[in-house]
């Protein structure tokens, strides 16, 4: 059987899809806040994420002749810096090409594939469990009231999450509940949980196969990368990540470009809801090896608001998530 290699082109529309298919955590977050192109020039590879100002309605008595009050608006900034390359690279001989290679999209670039995801993965979930969080954003589920005959009652605990996102006045959609392994397991068991038994045909999408039901507003998403007695429920606009795609390098030797606005001529690069990637490949015929690379870089950041809005000097704290972990 003659061996099945994707052409460049096809590598260009499919690599990137396969990644954002195998993606969970990172599309639960805002991927689409930092267009990549904004990296390009910036001092430490850093670019600031404008937050829009919150204002408040002001009143007044109708014939009272009360004057208008103007208040200013009062932006602030959220620093995301590009620091890792995420990458897998494979190198594979004329032997294993010629005579056991059949299928090169199926047994090498899609492993390389899912082995970025995971990168990318490690990355917000570092970002989510490392996160600064306020004593009044935080739960411990072993309190009294949060407690059924002993056992954490995990709605209670998701509402009170949900309480604490409304007084912050976070909106009510795109909201996630990441839960670790042991959370998952008691949350499956109440019976106040919406469970989706299937995901209907296109169960293709690993966000929508990862994700187990619906629980007081929130999307439960369960992850290995969290302790398994950890949870944290959040808006996505709580963290950023963002990704570039590393320019095609011109002496690459084989490939070709689509999905960016860089005009290279080999490689392929591609970008898909926040995410960009880029794939080469190339022969070392010193060792008559072929070499295929996959990578993208990737930043990421916690969005702190001011606890003033208006005020955006104020003492900034995480008021977009909560974490919930036993003496939190």
């Amino acid at each position: 059987m003659a061996n099945t290699f994707l052409k460049p082109t096809t590598i260009a529309r499919t690599a990137i899809g396969l990644l954002y298919r195998e993606l969970v955590v990172a599309r639960t977050v805002w991927t689409d806040a930092v267009n990549p192109g904004e990296f390009t020039g910036v001092l430490n590879d850093t670019v600031t994420l404008r937050v829009p100002a919150r204002r408040t309605a002001r009143k007044r008595v109708l014939r009272a002749g009360t004057p208008i009050v103007n208040d200013s608006s009062a932006e602030y900034g959220v620093d995301v810096k590009l620091d890792t390359d995420v990458y897998n690279g494979a190198a594979i001989t004329d032997e294993e090409f010629t005579l056991d290679i059949s299928d090169f999209g199926a047994q090498v670039l899609m492993p390389q594939i899912r082995a970025v995801a995971e990168g990318v993965e490690d990355e917000i979930v570092d970002e989510i469990t490392a996160a600064d969080y306020p004593a009044g954003m935080t739960i411990d589920p072993t309190d009294a009231d949060l407690l059924d005959m002993s056992d954490t009652d995990w709605y209670k605990v998701a509402t009170r999450a949900r309480r604490l996102l409304n007084d912050q006045h976070v909106p009510r959609s795109n909201r996630t509940l990441l839960v670790g392994s042991a959370v998952e397991e008691q949350i499956l068991n109440s019976d106040r949980f919406t469970r989706f038994d299937s995901t209907g045909p296109d169960a293709s999408d690993a966000l929508r196969e990862a994700t187990i039901g619906r629980i007081a507003g929130f999307n439960v998403v369960p992850s290995s990368a969290l302790d398994e007695e950890e949870a944290y429920a959040y808006h996505r606009t709580a963290f950023v990540l963002a990704a570039r795609a590393p320019r095609v390098p011109q002496g690459v030797s084989f490939g070709t470009t689509r999905g960016l606005a860089e005009a290279e001529q080999l490689g392929a690069s591609a970008s898909f809801g926040g995410i960009s990637v880029r794939w080469l490949m190339d022969y070392d015929y010193t060792n008559t090896t072929d070499r295929s690379l996959v990578n993208t870089w990737v930043g990421t950041a916690a969005v702190e608001d001011p606890d003033d809005p208006t005020d955006p000097e104020s003492t900034v704290s995480m008021h977009r998530a909560v974490k919930i972990s036993e003496g939190s």
